[in-house]
């Protein structure tokens, strides 16, 4: 499985993972701009039903607003990604997380949730190099069905699998 070393995409995803304090939990929001990984308008978009998003309800969410939204929510709440899979567009310009996010409060011992997401990154070519464009997260039971998320949601070749990958802030 490709490193960040030897795909830019990863490095793009990595550096949206180490400034969204997937590694250690924590947001630095006066680490300024975010220009170095992504674009300009560069959004997120949560897909129904997950993270309570109705049907029909779906909107871009900044990637500022995203970051802000997790720094308060990491003052009291804790998030770890497990069973982390990586799917690449053939392309080289988008490429597919799966994980089973798990989430609980600082001060409690146990999870409070579990969610199974399809992380989506979309890049595209600017003239500083390659930075990520638009986010989607989807509801994927399993590295299989993120597989049908993005051929049949994203257009990705039906021939799309999915490799296990352990690395932005997955602990397995």
């Amino acid at each position: 499985m490709p490193t960040s070393n030897d795909n830019p995409i990863i490095e793009l995803v990595e550096a949206w993972a180490t400034h969204l304090g997937y590694y250690d939990g924590k947001i630095d929001l006066k680490s300024g701009d975010l220009s170095s990984f992504t674009t300009p308008d560069c959004t997120l978009t949560a897909h129904a039903p997950l993270w309570r998003t109705k049907s029909g309800e779906e909107r871009s969410v900044p990637v500022a607003a995203v970051r802000n939204q997790l720094a308060r929510m990491q003052r009291t709440a804790r998030v770890e990604r497990h069973d982390m899979h990586l799917a690449l567009h053939p392309d080289g310009d988008a490429l597919c997380l799966f994980f089973v996010v798990k989430g609980r409060l600082v001060f409690v011992p146990f999870n409070m949730m579990t969610v199974p997401v399809a992380f989506v990154v979309q890049a595209v070519e600017t003239e500083d190099g390659l930075r990520i464009s638009e986010i989607h997260e989807w509801r994927a039971a399993n590295p299989e069905a993120a597989c049908r998320v993005l051929v049949e949601e994203c257009s990705w070749p039906a021939d799309t699998t999915m490799e296990p990958y352990v690395n932005f802030g997955a602990m397995s």
